[in-house]
């Protein structure tokens, strides 16, 4: 089963993601931080990264442009519960930009559309391949994902 890298400072939100994704199959590394997120995205095999924006030290943006230089495949799916504080860029960039209080309703199917092509052997294009406007997801109902219509 695909390995899902849940990086987040609090540690009540990385216990309940990491008992709902091993609810559903999956394999869950865990990081309280930005830079053991990327320690561990460099050390194992992981299909997608479930990335807090706001953390302490480094936050979700600048991990997230680690992940995208070194791992340019490796699906990135922000998870955060203040939407406003993101970036322009890391929505475009990003494969999926969620609010937490949308819960496991939103995030479960994003999660199982973006591993989806990792579990049958296909790696998505890299994100360098990908132009801005062209995503591979729809949006979701409060949250962006990368394509055409996030900006509706």
């Amino acid at each position: 089963m695909a390995t899902i890298l849940c990086i987040d400072d609090e540690p009540i939100v990385l216990e309940i993601q990491r008992a709902l994704l091993e609810s559903k199959g999956y394999n869950v590394l865990t990081a309280s931080d930005g830079a053991t997120g990327i320690a561990l995205a460099r050390a194992h095999s992981t299909d997608a990264v479930l990335l807090d924006f706001s953390m302490p030290g480094m936050d979700g943006n600048q991990v997230a442009q680690v992940l995208m230089k070194e791992q340019p495949t490796l699906p990135v799916v922000v998870w955060s519960g203040c939407l406003d504080e993101i970036p322009e860029s890391l929505w475009w960039f990003a494969d999926a930009v969620l609010h937490k209080g949308d819960g496991r309703d939103t995030l479960l199917p994003i999660l199982e559309k973006i591993v989806g092509g990792t579990i049958a052997g296909k790696k998505p294009p890299a994100r360098t391949n990908r132009s801005a406007t062209t995503g591979r997801y729809s949006r979701p109902l409060s949250g962006r994902l990368r394509g055409a219509n996030s900006h509706l």
